[in-house]
């Protein structure tokens, strides 16, 4: 052979073995960057949630403490008749009834405490106690709802100088001694700036985040004013979006160095925005960073007014980039020396051996298995999936798997594995109808350890035979970290059992399947007696003891087949599938003996009231647990400690 066409051969070996070099390592790569964008994103859209949760569990809570004062009714609705002087006397006592309580709000991240009458006007500021009497109709859409519909809205509003998460409450008259009993008075806000999502993200949970508001939601250059409660510049993530300032926040690190850093991916971020949903996008430099974009939505859900973004540097994504690099460089190089060799010294067939051999040594450099199989045998594999298996050769794995490579796939689910084939379907057709995130596989190692694999299948260049080449990239620890992400969410933080959110979940399953089979679902509500008195008597700390004694006690003592989880404050719920509401209340009245017998060591003995309600034909979520209160109530309205139904 002349030296020209030798030449022509050994560069068109030398593009091709590269080839699959760079188009493995950057499958391997992409597959990374998806996973663990993914993963931060998820993370950051999870602590979200559980905030926006608390918040909502306080701002309910100081709305219920309100409105239980009878000198907070009597005041509120005398504003009605009052004339301008006494109206100011009127704003005077419930300034000074509720300042106190207003100091522990702002404890708790609470920055507006605001009264509003129902024709719209502001009536008191507890923040501002000077500024009042002004209409909110065109400036604050969620009193304009509360105050039409009667209503509690909750939501991210704009303001003509601030913006924030907004809690309304109606209010109405409870005074039983009054001729106007329910009679509406007007709206109450508990509102959170976004400084406090801040604080949270970055102090509480490492994450550190900008909260970036959008130009538009303010009035013309208001964002300027000297006297906004939060201080704003000009954001480096987008020209029409705000950053709220912060004590955790520098001009220098959070805009002067951000607009260099963002500048390569400025246009993958405008488009993102744009679309106004959840994103993620990713800078290389000295260290790459995961730049995950929440949206913040108006009350309506419909127009994103701000972005939280959090920057979270990657030691993942670096390490693969690294490593990435140092594959295709080696790659490059030995195949480039190996062709200079074979040019030099060796006939085509050794060409072909060498070049063998050496593509084995690039693809065992990785730590990913990688193998070519038909699905029973496996033709060619890397050193990693030696080790992995604790094998000599391929020969020697077929032989221990009997040729049936699909028996290594365990049968979990959320995995894929040989029991999920349709009648005539293969693995790689299975492969291809499933999600890309979900093309995930479990492996027992050689210490029968399971670990998690991302699966990807490339057809090899031969069209007549069936072969694959598979690469196997191990996320044991990204499943683990994402379970934990997902026990967060469905766990109640004090009490450790599930919380409401995994409830509706299982209670929504359960129903659809009880409507199907005609079974007999029950459904029962707890609430500790008096729980007020353990709180003031002996404060929250012993109240939440209290709380926790209850949680584990019937968390122990529910049937294997019963759902139990904190429904919120002093309630929780027990989920009974197929058992109707008569041999509920027996375990319920077992339950109730066992709570009794419950002693705290500060705070004495508990009891706790049971309400119980069967699912009949017809019924929904919001109907069954309608029942439930009104049996709830009963056992209340009757001494409270007892177990009642419908």
């Amino acid at each position: 052979m002349d030296k020209v066409k030798l030449l022509a051969i050994l560069f068109i070996i030398l593009l091709l073995t590269n080839g699959i070099i760079y188009y493995v390592t950057e499958l391997n790569k992409q597959q990374r960057v998806k996973i663990s964008i993914d993963i931060n994103l998820k993370n950051l859209e999870t602590h979200f949630d559980i905030l926006r949760h608390h918040q909502k569990i306080v701002a309910n809570a100081v709305y219920e403490s309100t409105i239980v004062k009878p000198d907070f009714i009597k005041i509120f609705s005398q504003i009605k008749n009052a004339n301008k002087q006494k109206k100011d006397n009127l704003r005077k006592k419930l300034y000074q009834l509720l300042k106190n309580k207003y100091k522990i709000m702002q404890a708790k991240g609470v920055l507006q405490y605001q009264f509003v009458l129902p024709s719209n006007r502001s009536f008191l500021r507890m923040h501002k106690p000077s500024k009042y009497g002004d209409d909110l109709t065109t400036t604050r859409e969620d009193f304009k709802y509360t105050n039409k519909t009667k209503e509690a809205t909750y939501g991210f509003v704009q303001g003509r100088t601030t913006h924030g998460f907004r809690n309304i409450y109606p209010i109405f008259n409870t005074l039983d001694d009054c001729e106007t009993k329910g009679e509406y008075l007007g709206a109450m806000e508990v509102s959170y700036s976004s400084e406090h999502f801040q604080k949270y993200l970055n102090n509480e949970s490492k994450i550190h985040t900008h909260f970036i508001i959008n130009k538009q939601i303010f009035d013309s250059k208001t964002w300027q004013r000297d006297d906004l409660i939060v201080k704003y510049l000009q954001s480096s993530e987008h020209k029409d979006y705000m950053l709220a300032m912060s004590g955790i926040h520098t001009k220098k690190r959070c805009i002067i160095d951000n607009q260099t850093k963002l500048l390569p991916i400025r246009k993958e971020i405008d488009l993102g925005i744009s679309k106004g949903e959840k994103f993620a996008v990713y800078t290389v430099s000295d260290n790459i960073e995961i730049i995950s974009f929440f949206p913040i939505k108006n009350m309506d859900k419909g127009k994103t007014l701000a972005w939280l973004v959090s920057y979270e540097k990657s030691d993942f994504l670096n390490s693969t980039f690294k490593g990435n690099l140092l594959v295709r460089t080696v790659a490059f190089i030995i195949f480039l020396l190996m062709a200079y060799l074979i040019y030099k010294k060796v006939l085509i067939e050794q060409i072909v051996k060498k070049d063998h051999k050496l593509l084995n040594d690039i693809l065992s450099s990785t730590d990913d298995i990688i193998f070519v199989t038909d699905f029973k045998a496996v033709i060619f594999s890397n050193k990693r999936f030696k080790d992995f298996f604790n094998v000599e050769d391929d020969e020697e794995f077929n032989n221990k798997m009997n040729n049936q490579l699909l028996y290594v796939f365990s049968y979990l689910d959320n995995y894929l594995h040989e029991g999920l084939l349709l009648q005539g379907e293969t693995f790689p057709k299975l492969i291809a109808r499933t999600n890309k995130e979900e093309q995930v596989v479990s492996i027992l190692d050689d210490t029968t350890h399971r670990r998690a694999f991302n699966i990807n299948i490339t057809k090899t260049s031969d069209i007549e035979i069936d072969e694959y080449l598979v690469t196997l990239t191990d996320i044991t620890k990204l499943k683990e970290k994402e379970k934990e992400i997902q026990k967060k969410a469905y766990i109640d933080g004090l009490t450790n059992v599930y919380n409401r959110n995994k409830f509706d979940e299982i209670i929504k399953h359960e129903l659809k399947r009880d409507i199907r089979y005609k079974g007999a679902l029950s459904v029962a509500i707890v609430d500790i007696d008096h729980f007020k008195n353990f709180n003031d008597t002996y404060g929250h700390l012993v109240g939440d003891e209290v709380l926790i004694m209850l949680a584990q006690y019937l968390n122990n003592n529910v049937r294997d087949t019963d759902t139990f989880a904190r429904w919120g404050g002093e309630e929780f719920v027990i989920l009974f599938p197929q058992t109707n509401k008569d041999d509920v209340k027996n375990v319920c009245e077992k339950l109730r003996k066992g709570v009794e017998e419950l002693s705290h060591p500060t705070a004495g003995g508990i009891t706790a009231s049971f309400g119980i309600a069967q699912y009949v034909e017809g019924d929904t979520l919001e109907t069954i647990f309608k029942r439930c209160d009104d049996s709830l109530y009963k056992a209340k309205e009757n001494g409270r400690n007892m177990v009642c139904t419908q």
